[in-house]
């Protein structure tokens, strides 16, 4: 893989105090995200884990790799349950 280069416009995050935690529960070799340090090393949005399964999502995506749920939907369907007058009573 690739090392970035000082002439990066992004290579100053590298050296900053800002730093993301991976996720070794939901670490694929598959993924480009995952494989490469400098996300986490600069403290750029790591992929994490899936709301139904607990499976792989990417962070430039919202579908599960696992399961292939939309993290986006997931999350709309919860906010319209906690809405006030939505109960399922």
């Amino acid at each position: 893989m690739a090392k970035m280069k000082p002439s990066d416009p992004a290579y100053w995050m590298l050296f900053d105090e800002f730093t993301s935690t991976p996720n070794p529960d939901v670490y694929r070799d598959y993924c480009y995200i995952c494989r490469d340090p400098e996300y986490a090393q600069m403290g750029l949005p790591l992929c994490y884990a899936c709301e139904a399964c607990g499976g792989h999502v990417a962070v430039d995506d919202s579908v599960c790799d696992d399961c292939g749920a939309d993290q986006q939907e997931l999350w709309y369907q919860r906010k319209a349950k906690e809405a006030p007058g939505t109960s399922d009573k």
